[in-house]
C-alpha cells in the first residue's frame, strides 16, 4: 500500500497564492509510485477541500468550481487514524492520510499555525517544527537568537505597535543609533511584502505608519549601500546537512512580493537571479558553512532558505532572514548537486518517517495517578 500524503497549502496568510503556486509544482514533483498524493486546501476564510481539480491552476481562477466540484471536508483524528470527513449532516470518510506535507507561507500558516493544528490532532508532517518555525517567521526573534550564537546580523533594533504609541520619542532614540538609509519592516511577514526604505529621518514616522498598518511589531536595520545578495538552501539527508549551490540576487532595490515568484523568461533587468553565483570558493564555502550552522542553531527540519546580506566594502557577511518553507522548496538550487526535485522531496518525506519511527520510542505520558486522591476541596486550595 502506498503511504498517502496530505499536502496542505493555502490559508488565510497574505502569501495564500503564493502557496497554492508551491502546491502545485510540487505535487507534480512528489513520486508517485512511491506515494499517493492527496490535495489539502484551506480557503482565505479558512474552509478546508479536497479533491483531484486542486492540483490545476485553472481550478483557482474561479472559486465556484471548486465549491462545487472539490469535496469540503475536516481533517480529523478518528481512533488514532487521519481522516478527511465530509462536512454537513451525514459524515462520510473520504480519505485517509498517514502523513501531512505542509506547503503554507507566511504569517497565519508557516509561523508554525498549520503546525500546532497537525499536533494537536497528532498528526505527523514533513518539515520543521512548531518551535522553529514561528521563531524563523518572526525576524525578531530570529535575529536575537543569531545574535545569541554569535553569527552576525546586520544593526537593528525593534519595537511593537504598543512600545510606538506610548513612548514614541524613545523608539526614535533607538533608532537615532543606527546609520541610514534604514529598511522598516513588518517582522512577521515575508516575501518582501510591506518593506519601507527610509533615506533620512524626515520620512522615519510616516514608514513606521505604514509597516504598522501590516503587522504590530516591526523592525528597523540598516540598509548597507555597497551590498550583495545571496540565498542558499540547505537539506537534512540521513543525518547530514547538504548546502546547494549559493545563488546571487541582482536586485537595486530590496525584492518585493512579485520579484518572489515572476517567471524565468521576464525580460526585467532590474532583477536578476544568477545561480551558481560567480563568487569567490571561500566566499561560497562561508556561506555554506554558516548556513548549516544557522540551520542547526534553529533546530530547522526538511528544507530551509538562509538569506545572506555581504558587507562589499567591509567583507562582512551577514544572515538576513530564514525560511523554513522556502517558495518552491528552493529546488532548483539543488540542480547543480545531482538532486533533482522529485528526489529532494522524497528525502523529505523519509526523513519525516524517520522521525515518526525515532518518536514511537519516546515517552508519552506521566503515569503518576495525579488524580486518584485529589478532592474539590483540595483543588480549590491549591497554590
Amino acid at each position: 500500500m502506498k503511504i498517502s500524503i496530505g499536502v496542505i497549502f493555502g490559508g488565510r496568510s497574505l502569501e495564500h497564492d503564493l502557496s497554492v503556486l508551491t502546491a502545485i509544482q510540487a505535487m507534480d514533483n512528489i513520486d508517485k509510485e512511491r506515494y499517493e498524493v492527496v490535495p489539502i486546501y484551506i480557503t482565505k476564510d479558512l474552509q478546508m477541500y479536497t479533491g483531484g481539480m486542486l492540483r490545476y491552476i485553472d481550478s483557482y481562477k474561479d472559486f465556484n468550481l471548486i465549491r462545487r466540484y472539490a469535496k469540503k471536508v475536516y481533517l480529523i483524528n478518528k481512533n488514532g487514524k487521519f481522516i478527511l470527513e465530509s462536512t454537513g449532516l451525514i459524515k462520510k470518510e473520504i480519505k485517509e492520510i498517514h502523513l501531512a506535507f505542509p506547503m503554507v507561507h507566511g504569517k497565519k500558516a508557516e509561523d508554525g499555525s498549520i503546525i500546532g493544528f497537525l499536533e494537536t490532532l497528532g498528526i505527523p508532517f514533513v518539515g520543521s517544527d512548531i518551535y522553529a518555525s514561528s521563531i524563523c517567521q518572526d525576524k525578531i526573534f530570529t535575529k536575537e537568537v543569531l545574535e545569541n550564537n554569535n553569527i552576525p546580523v546586520v544593526d537593528y533594533t525593534s519595537f511593537t505597535y504598543t512600545d510606538y504609541r506610548l513612548d514614541k520619542e524613545e523608539i526614535f532614540k533607538k533608532i537615532d543609533k543606527l546609520s541610514y538609509p534604514l529598511l522598516i519592516k513588518p517582522a512577521r511577514l515575508g516575501s518582501g511584502i510591506g518593506i519601507e526604505v527610509v533615506n533620512r529621518k524626515e520620512e522615519l514616522e510616516s514608514s513606521i505608519e505604514k509597516v504598522m498598518e501590516k503587522d504590530d511589531r516591526v523592525l528597523v536595520e540598516e540598509y548597507l549601500a555597497d551590498r550583495s545578495e545571496y540565498n542558499v538552501a540547505v537539506l537534512l539527508s540521513k543525518g547530514k546537512l547538504i548546502d546547494s549551490v549559493v545563488e546571487e540576487i541582482i536586485k537595486d532595490s530590496p525584492c518585493n512580493y512579485y520579484d518572489k515568484y515572476r517567471k524565468e523568461n521576464d525580460n526585467d533587468e532590474t532583477y536578476k537571479r544568477i545561480y551558481p553565483a560567480n563568487i569567490s570558493k571561500i566566499l561560497t564555502s562561508e556561506i555554506g558553512k554558516t548556513a548549516k550552522e544557522v540551520y542547526k542553531v534553529l533546530a530547522l527540519s526538511g528544507v530551509a532558505r538562509i538569506d545572506f546580506i555581504y558587507d562589499n566594502k567591509n567583507k562582512k557577511l551577514y544572515v538576513n532572514e530564514v525560511n523554513t518553507i522556502p517558495n518552491f522548496f528552493s529546488h532548483h538550487l539543488f540542480d547543480d548537486k545531482n538532486i533533482d526535485y522529485r528526489e529532494m522531496l522524497g528525502i523529505m518525506i523519509k526523513e519525516a518517517i524517520d522521525k515518526i519511527n525515532r518518536e514511537s520510542t519516546m515517552l508519552k505520558e506521566i503515569d503518576d495517578n495525579m488524580f486518584k486522591n485529589v478532592t474539590s476541596k483540595d483543588v480549590r486550595n491549591m497554590k
